[in-house]
């Protein structure tokens, strides 16, 4: 598998936890394991301002990691702030940004949000999750993926079946 470029959008309170600083360590520890599979760079965003910023980067990632809370009109902290679908579609050009954007945040119009950030795949949960679960799905997905070299769709649905949670993080699969 050649070196992928991983984008982390940790979008939580400090005043919470948030799987974002998880997959940071988790990604770093598999940089260790197995050199040069991956790079990732962890952003704390505190406002919509910063996140369309850092979303507006003209390099480009492979994956883009969203750690955050959902809503159907987008997501965002989950108290002061709130980025929507449609201004998100704006930030990204008709290219593809990224091969992989997984939205940790329950998004009841993820296929809007799909649409928007305009990857080749997306993850999003359909219900939601606490931080915890999402954190132990994205571990056992990323290791996968990313560690063991195997594909997206076969990573996700081997820690869909692990988590059990192939009811709760059914994702839609925007393969363009």
């Amino acid at each position: 598998m050649r070196s992928q470029r991983i984008l982390i959008l940790d979008c939580t309170t400090n005043k919470e936890p948030g799987e974002g600083r998880i997959i940071e360590s988790l990604l770093k520890i598999c940089s260790l394991y197995k050199p040069a599979v991956s790079t990732s760079l962890r952003y704390k965003i505190k406002s919509k301002k910063d996140f369309l910023d850092k979303l507006s980067t003209k390099t480009r990632y492979n994956i883009i990691y969203i750690s955050a809370h959902g809503s159907s009109e987008g997501i965002g902290n989950g108290s002061t702030w709130e980025v929507k679908i449609e201004e998100i579609a704006q930030v990204n050009p008709p290219l593809l940004k990224a091969n992989l954007v997984h939205v940790s945040a329950f998004v009841t119009n993820y296929k809007e949000m799909e649409k928007a950030f305009n990857s080749k795949y997306f993850i999003a949960p359909t219900t939601d999750l606490d931080w915890m679960e999402a954190a132990i799905f994205s571990s056992i997905f990323y290791k996968h993926y990313i560690v063991d070299g195997i594909s997206l769709h076969s990573a996700f649905e081997y820690a869909s079946k692990k988590m059990q949670t192939g009811s709760e993080y059914p994702i839609y699969w925007g393969e363009k």
